[in-house]
């Protein structure tokens, strides 16, 4: 080379900018002085292929024009950049030089990131993700799941691992929802070292300011390879709504990643969240991908023997049916095992088919709150069933007839909430909530049934009834399971019991029963559009509780 800089150095600053071996190897012959078309005879490959590989080399560190000045310039910076790892201070960069930072002076600010010394597993989804993040050069990766999924766990793992990749390293949670512009000037100070940004400002549009603040975070991620991760985005959308739309104020998050998303530079945004924003379904391609981490017996194993318990092959494999997955809710079921069923997990299965403690209920009912009120009404109709419940059959059943567009909608934002499965099951596509959906919804509904007929028989009317007369608990849809019904009769026969354990503390349950009774006779002369499923689902009642 006719360059005095190092190959192992030239090879370090390019792999940090995301070059590959076969491009580097051009890059090497190139800087050595050898024409494309020597280039192309050694390699066995055509010009145009030459020239393609040295765009790339060109592209990846922000070079652009046209012309052999190119090579010159890359040459510059390559030079620059040596210079400064060796501590040269009479070095003048000169025109062009982008490379400010030195190789082994890398800078990270981890805020708030969780400690990772214990991690299970995740060797699948830690190799796909350095692919995309290293040799694909992805410029936003969203990791999205449920609370409780592992997600941000994995994100610090993963950052440790490719840290040396890039010359920033930047760990931000939104818990606490900065406001974009106050978020966006914290990073560019950040960038320029802690000095006052020579950001524009532009009075009073807000949103011209907000514009330039991005522009000049973008020059940065231009300048240097960034690795940047936020955590709880979910924390910025709107809750109440249908999932991935932003709070009032909060749009330039949006403006934000579709502009990272869009422009050419060679950092990367990790963006980690229980809901996926609406944009990036339009923006998901060669450079915007996402993942949902999956939990393995891998990990569950691991857990557990953390714990000091040994789960058989099988007990591992209905631990992850019936929790769905989630780190959090094993960690807490393997904690559970050990002090109250002797570390025994065959027992906890053969005791109870799904455990929840407070904490998962509290991280179940922040992701249940956050819904709008379908899809609410939809989780609700889904629990009922207790299986797999198809398009058509929500349709039917629903009171309120929506339109088959908006129920497609509500469908989609649960599943970008990761709430709801979508599966194939008899030639026809079904929809199914997560494991630990089911039971926290269910357990909501036997509370709101329990007391709507308490009011029932205190006031002897159904004024102050909700579910019961928009909610079907007879809902047959199982048929095609060919088990009769079992699942919506579980619903029932959970409503009984707690109904029946306070009858038994006060009046016992014949003089109930016998207001019941007298209600349900009242509404045999109204139709449905009066009084919804009231007369059904109270006739469905009475015949279990008298079983």
């Amino acid at each position: 080379m006719t360059t005095p800089i190092p190959q192992n150095f030239v090879q370090t600053i390019a792999k940090q900018r995301g070059v590959t071996d076969a491009e580097l190897e051009t890059v090497f012959m190139a800087l050595d002085g050898q024409s494309t078309a020597t280039i192309a005879t050694k390699l066995g490959i055509s010009d145009i292929a030459v020239r393609k590989r040295l765009g790339e080399v060109y592209k990846k560190f922000q070079i652009g024009g046209n012309g052999p000045g190119k090579l010159s310039e890359l040459r510059h910076q390559l030079l620059f950049s040596y210079h400064i790892d060796q501590g040269t201070s009479d070095f003048s960069g000169g025109k062009g030089s982008l490379l400010k930072m030195a190789i082994g002076h890398r800078q990270e600010d981890w805020g708030q990131a969780p400690d990772v010394s214990v991690f299970y597993g995740r060797t699948e989804e830690l190799t796909t993700l350095k692919q995309w993040i290293v040799s694909d050069n992805c410029r936003l990766i969203a990791l999205l799941g449920l609370a409780g999924s592992g997600k941000t766990t994995l994100s610090v793992q993963l950052a440790k691992q490719v840290q040396n990749e890039f010359d920033f390293v930047i760990w931000r949670s939104l818990r606490s929802t900065p406001a974009p512009s106050d978020f966006l000037g914290s990073l560019i100070q950040l960038f320029s070292n802690q000095q006052k940004p020579d950001v524009p400002l532009a009075e009073p549009s807000k949103r011209i300011d907000l514009n330039s603040k991005i522009s000049r975070l973008v020059e940065y991620l231009r300048k240097h390879r960034c690795l940047v991760i936020l955590d709880d985005f979910e924390a910025v959308l709107r809750p109440e709504e249908l999932a991935g739309h932003y709070r009032e104020g909060y749009e330039g998050y949006r403006d934000l990643i579709v502009r990272l998303c869009e422009v050419n530079h060679n950092s990367c945004l990790l963006l980690v969240s229980s809901e996926e924003p609406t944009e990036l379904a339009l923006l998901a391609g060669e450079k915007v991908r996402s993942l949902k981490p999956a939990i393995s017996s891998e990990i569950a194993r691991g857990i557990f023997q953390e714990k000091g318990l040994s789960a058989q092959d099988q007990e591992l494999k209905i631990l992850l049916s019936r929790y769905g997955g989630n780190l959090l809710a094993l960690k807490i079921v393997a904690t559970t095992i050990n002090e109250f069923f002797e570390g025994n997990v065959l027992k906890l299965l053969e005791a109870t088919a799904l455990f929840i403690e407070e904490h998962i209920s509290n991280l179940l009912a922040q992701q249940f709150d956050r819904m709008s009120s379908s899809e609410q009404e939809i989780a609700n109709w889904i629990a009922i069933a207790q299986i797999p419940i198809s398009l058509a059959t929500l349709r039917e059943q629903m009171l309120v007839n929506s339109s088959l567009s908006d129920l497609l909608k509500n469908l989609d934002s649960l599943g970008r909430r990761s709430l709801i499965d979508k599966i194939s099951e008899g030639g026809e596509t079904v929809f199914i909530l997560q494991p630990l959906i089911v039971q926290y919804v269910t357990d909501r509904l036997v509370d709101q049934i329990r007391a709507e007929v308490l009011e029932t028989v205190k006031t002897q009317g159904i004024e102050r009834m909700g579910l019961l007369k928009t909610h079907k608990l007879s809902i047959n849809i199982a048929k095609r399971k060919g088990d009769k019904g079992e699942g919506s009769r579980s619903i029932l026969a959970l409503v009984k019991t707690r109904l029946q354990v306070l009858f038994v503390k006060t009046t016992g349950s014949e003089e109930p029963l016998n207001i019941l009774n007298k209600v349900a006779s009242e509404l045999e002369d109204k139709s449905i559009l009066e009084v919804g499923y009231a007369r059904e689902n109270l006739a469905q009642i009475i015949s279990e509780i008298q079983r």
